[in-house]
C-alpha cells in the first residue's frame, strides 16, 4: 500500500482509504491524484525499448537484401561483359594482332614474293578512311569517306593521302588535287544509298606517288560467279585497336590485313533515280562474313541473305570454316580493297562500303564493286591510267 503525502489516506490499488475514518467531513482532505506506479512506468520503457528494436531491425533487414541485390547485379553485370566480345576486334581472338599487322605490312612470312598481295597499295586517306593506289596519281576509296551526310564534303586542301604501313609515322604523303565523287553518292548525299552499290570515289593528287606500284583493278565484268567462295585478301587501317592498346589513346595506326572467302556478287543495280546527264550508273557488291573458328556463325549460309537490314545481298550459299587469318573491316577500313586473284593477279575487286559496324563473329563486310565502275572511273582519268585502255 502506498501512504499519501499528508499520511491521511492509503491507496490499496483501487482507491484511497482514509486512515481516520471518524474524521469530520470538513478536515477530510481531497484524495490526491493516481502516483506513476513502477509498474505501470516499466511497460511503458520496455514498450519503448521494444518499438525501437523492431525498427532497427528491419532497417538493417532491408539495407542487407540492398546490398545483397547489389552484389548479385554486379555479378551479373560482369559475366555478361565477359560473354560479350569486345568492341571492333575484325579478326580471330585466337590468332595476335600482330599477325594481322604482319601481314598488311608484308613482313616476313607473308612476303609479295611468297605469292600475297602488295599491300603497299593501301594507303590511309587522312584520319578518315583508307584507299587503294590504282595509278600514280589516282588513289580509289568509298564515297562516305570523303563526302558522308555527317560530315559533309571538305575541300581537296584538306586531305592528305599517306603512305606506309603506319599513318602516325607514314613513308610519305601526298596532297589531293581533286576529289571525284561517284554521281550516284553525291546525288544522295546520304548513306541512304548504300545498299545501291555506289559508295565510291576517286582522288587525284597534286603529284605522282613515288616507291609503290599500284594494284591492278578490276575493270571488267569477268567476275562471275564461278569466283564465288575463292580466297580474297583485304586491307585497311580501321581501328580495332579497342581491344589492344598503342599507348597513344587515340585510333590505332597501324595497316592490317586479313583473309576471308568470297560469299557473295552482285552487279547492274539499278539505283531508283537517274543521275546527271541522264546516265544510269549500276551499283554492285562483293560481299563477305566473318567465321568464328568453332564455324557456328555462318551468317551467309545457304538459303540465308542475313535478312533485315542487309537482305540486298541476295541469297546464296558460304562455308562456315574460319580462315587461319579470317578477319572482317570495322571503322576506318572504309574505302580499302579486297583482293581476288584473276588470271594469276591478286586484283582489286571491291572497297570497303559497310556492313556490321562491330566487327563480331557473323557480321558482314559489304564492298563496293569496283568492276561496276570501270566506265566512271576511266571517264574520269582518261587512257592514261592501266586499265583504261
Amino acid at each position: 500500500m502506498v501512504l499519501s503525502q499528508d499520511g491521511n489516506y492509503i491507496w490499496d490499488g483501487t482507491k484511497w482509504i482514509p486512515v481516520q475514518q471518524n474524521l469530520p467531513q470538513h478536515q477530510q482532505q481531497l484524495p490526491p491524484t493516481i502516483p506513476l506506479h513502477p509498474a505501470y512506468a516499466q511497460q511503458n520503457i520496455v514498450y519503448v525499448q521494444t518499438h525501437r528494436k523492431s525498427n532497427k531491425f528491419w532497417l538493417l533487414l532491408g539495407g542487407g537484401i540492398f546490398a545483397v541485390l547489389i552484389v548479385i547485379l554486379l555479378l551479373l553485370g560482369a559475366i555478361i561483359w565477359a560473354l560479350l566480345p569486345p568492341p571492333e576486334f575484325g579478326h580471330r581472338l585466337d590468332v595476335s594482332h600482330s599477325t594481322y599487322e604482319d601481314l598488311g605490312a608484308n613482313r616476313e612470312p607473308y612476303l609479295v614474293s611468297e605469292g600475297y598481295p602488295d599491300f603497299s597499295s593501301t594507303v590511309a586517306i587522312s584520319d578518315f578512311g583508307s584507299g587503294v593506289i590504282i595509278g600514280d596519281r589516282w588513289v580509289l576509296t568509298a564515297g562516305h569517306v570523303v563526302l558522308d551526310e555527317e560530315y559533309g564534303e571538305e575541300q581537296p586542301g584538306a586531305w592528305v593521302v599517306s603512305v606506309g604501313s603506319d599513318y602516325e609515322n607514314p613513308d610519305a604523303t601526298y596532297d589531293v588535287k581533286a576529289i571525284h565523287i561517284h554521281p550516284g553518292w553525291r546525288a544522295d548525299n546520304s548513306n541512304d544509298g548504300l545498299e545501291y552499290g555506289v559508295d565510291i570515289a576517286l582522288i587525284e593528287l597534286t603529284s605522282s606517288i613515288q616507291g609503290v606500284t599500284p594494284a591492278p583493278w578490276a575493270n571488267s565484268t569477268e567476275l562471275d560467279d564461278d569466283f564465288l567462295d575463292s580466297l580474297i585478301y583485304s586491307s585497311g587501317f580501321g581501328d580495332y585497336g579497342s581491344i589492344i592498346d598503342d599507348g597513344s589513346g587515340d585510333y590505332y595506326s597501324q595497316r592490317r590485313a586479313w583473309k576471308n572467302t568470297l560469299d557473295r556478287l552482285s552487279d547492274d543495280i539499278d539505283p531508283p533515280k537517274k543521275y546527271s546527264g541522264d546516265d544510269v550508273w549500276q551499283g554492285g557488291w562483293v560481299v563477305y562474313d566473318f567465321d568464328s573458328p568453332e564455324g557456328d556463325d555462318n551468317s551467309l549460309a545457304q538459303g540465308e541473305n542475313s535478312g533485315g537490314l542487309f537482305s540486298y545481298v541476295g541469297v546464296g550459299n558460304s562455308s562456315s570454316i574460319a580462315l587461319d587469318l579470317e578477319g572482317t573491316s570495322v571503322p576506318g577500313d572504309s574505302g580499302g580493297p579486297t583482293y581476288l586473284k584473276i588470271n594469276g593477279e591478286w586484283t582489286v575487286i571491291g572497297l570497303t562500303s559497310h556492313g556490321s559496324t562491330d566487327g563480331y563473329y557473323g557480321d558482314l563486310a559489304l564492298n563496293t564493286r569496283v568492276s561496276s565502275h570501270a566506265d566512271w572511273i576511266c571517264s574520269i582519268t582518261g587512257s592514261a591510267l592501266t586499265g583504261c585502255e
